[in-house]
């Protein structure tokens, strides 16, 4: 059996993948990891694919083998469900390795698409999408299954944030779905921020607008934007101010981060289309956000080059590795970078 992944809503790819590999191997009398191989597409070869879908499960009768990113060797031009995506998201979809240069390799793997045995479950994952024209895409599905994953937008957003309440046991008010869904269109962070409030709520529980207050990213999301606000002004006197009053407040330093990461990231999509010439009326539809982020951000966005907004990002993905690790202080270091955001 042969299962292909892809989309540019990451989450949903990564729900669908475990998904499978509980179906097919975690039940398996507990020897599911025993049955399940990984394999990094952009160094994989032909035979060594070949060699993981014929081998025979460990007293199982099927084994789980996971490629990811092979596709993307192959592949050029625009990425399925990403024609307007930012360069940070572009990265993501450029091919690796030898792939496209070399027409035997693709031979090699579509010889192995066709002919994986019913004893194994050769599921090929592509987390940022997949280019129109990808060979290895068309050889994939000749022999395979294709789940895309596109990211829900209004109504539908909507109705995946409250399904997502429901599979939580609790329940949550129009209003409160509302602005979860208008103001945090990435699927991981609601999520995120649906299973945090489960908790608090307790079974049963009731989300609305209070407890959003209360407890939400989207109260914090509030703070981080006046200090981005201050930092896009060069107010560096207000934008530390903001910071120590999200600090005094009780938020700390590790919770501020994502936040602020997750205003940045949106930055550098509108920061794109501003440099793409998009007008702001089409911004949201082609960003995937919506009209209530886009209308207050892009004046943020106007204010930064593209060249500081990669750098900052840079800067957060830096000082949360060292954060996690250890090797930095969350508090001193988000000063240090507030500073270089108002510069």
């Amino acid at each position: 059996m042969l299962i292909l992944l892809l989309g540019p809503e990451r989450f949903l790819v990564a729900q669908a993948l475990k998904a499978h590999i509980e179906k097919y191997v975690l039940d398996a009398e507990g020897l599911g990891d025993l049955n399940l191989v990984r394999l990094d597409g952009a160094r994989v070869t032909p035979d060594e694919l070949m060699r993981a879908v014929q081998s025979m499960g460990f007293l199982a009768d099927r084994r789980v083998v996971v490629v990811e990113g092979l596709l993307s060797r192959f592949g050029s031009g625009k990425a399925v469900g990403e024609d307007d995506a930012a360069p940070a998201a572009k990265a993501d979809a450029a091919p690796k390795g030898r792939g496209k240069s070399d027409p035997g390799l693709g031979d090699g793997f579509a010889k192995v698409f066709g002919s994986v045995p019913e004893s194994c479950v050769l599921i090929l994952v592509e987390r940022g999408g997949v280019a129109k024209n990808n060979t290895m895409l068309k050889a994939a599905s000749r022999y395979g299954k294709v789940e895309e994953h596109l990211a829900p937008r209004g109504v539908a957003l909507e109705r995946w944030l409250a399904e997502r309440c429901k599979a939580a046991g609790v329940k949550i008010t129009q209003g409160a779905q509302n602005a979860l869904a208008s103001t945090l269109p990435d699927l991981h962070m609601l999520a995120n921020e649906v299973d945090k409030l489960s908790l608090y709520v307790g079974p049963g529980g009731l989300i609305d607008e209070q407890v959003l207050k209360q407890m939400s990213f989207v109260s914090k999301q509030d703070d981080v934007f006046e200090m981005t606000s201050a930092a896009a002004r060069r107010d560096t006197r207000g934008a530390l101010q903001q910071l120590q009053r999200l600090l005094d407040g009780g938020t700390a330093a590790e919770g501020i981060l994502p936040v602020l990461a997750w205003q940045v990231r949106t930055l550098i999509q509108i920061r794109d289309m501003l440099d793409r010439k998009i007008p702001d009326f089409r911004m949201a539809e082609t960003a995937g956000l919506s009209d209530f982020v886009v209308r207050k951000s892009v004046g943020q966005a106007r204010q930064f080059s593209m060249k500081k907004l990669l750098l900052i990002h840079s800067k957060l993905l830096e000082l949360d590795h060292g954060v996690k690790m250890g090797r930095a202080d969350a508090e001193l270091s988000l000063d240090a970078l507030v500073v270089e955001m108002c510069q």
